[in-house]
């Protein structure tokens, strides 16, 4: 069993997309978010039954995933020790290989997560998508590595390097994929909306394409 999980933050105003307050109003931020979940969920259960699919979500809220979609807690903690109990979680679980997308890449390629676990049923023990920001969107371990997620700068502009560090001084072999990126600024969202131009990624991410159109009036 291959498990894919998507960690997410319960759409609350005032508490996502804080970096686009301005452009956006907080209100336009919240729909924006909504979207953007929509279609993480949509994209999660696109890759049933081939993959398990979880929503890993920073508080209790059932209500927003789809019957069907398992939702988990992610616990108390910073970004990695979160995603590290996630990772364990599933590998004590039975999962033979466990990758983490995030809401914040609406239009992730689904070649991304397959050639993530593509690389982890082969000879990888860690796979990574790096952000241009500096982060990553995507991370998959065959089994949990501790070491990849301790006193890292989450949020910042090091975390793939520091990851990438990480993985040389345990020894572990870390199969980059091609960069990404998250929409977390007024210079991602210009991308977004450019990206958003090509039917393809209209398909992706309907619900986004639709808000970004909106907000553009």
């Amino acid at each position: 069993m291959r498990r894919l999980i998507l960690f997410a933050k319960r759409p609350r105003l005032g508490r996502v997309k804080t970096r686009l307050v301005p452009p956006l109003t907080p209100e336009q931020a919240l729909e924006l978010y909504r979207a953007f979940l929509a279609d993480q969920l949509r994209f999660l259960e696109s890759m049933r039954p081939r993959y398990a699919i979880e929503l890993c979500l920073d508080g209790p809220d059932r209500s927003i995933a789809p019957e069907g979609i398992v939702v988990t807690e992610q616990g108390p903690g910073d970004l990695g020790r979160r995603m590290l109990a996630a990772m364990v979680r599933s590998h004590d679980s039975g999962a033979r290989a466990t990758v983490i997308i995030g809401a914040d890449a609406p239009t992730l390629p689904a070649n991304h997560v397959h050639t993530a676990f593509e690389r982890l049923d082969a000879t990888d023990p860690a796979v990574i998508s790096p952000a241009e920001d500096g982060g990553y969107v995507l991370i998959g371990l065959r089994e949990p590595r501790p070491h990849l997620f301790h006193e890292i700068a989450w949020g910042g502009s090091s975390v793939c390097a520091a990851t990438r560090r990480r993985a040389a001084e345990a020894g572990l072999s870390l199969f980059e994929l091609p960069v990404w990126y998250d929409v977390d600024d007024a210079e991602s969202l210009e991308r977004l909306r450019a990206q958003l131009q090509a039917v393809t990624a209209q398909q992706r991410a309907p619900e986004t394409s639709r808000v970004v159109e909106r907000l553009r009036r």
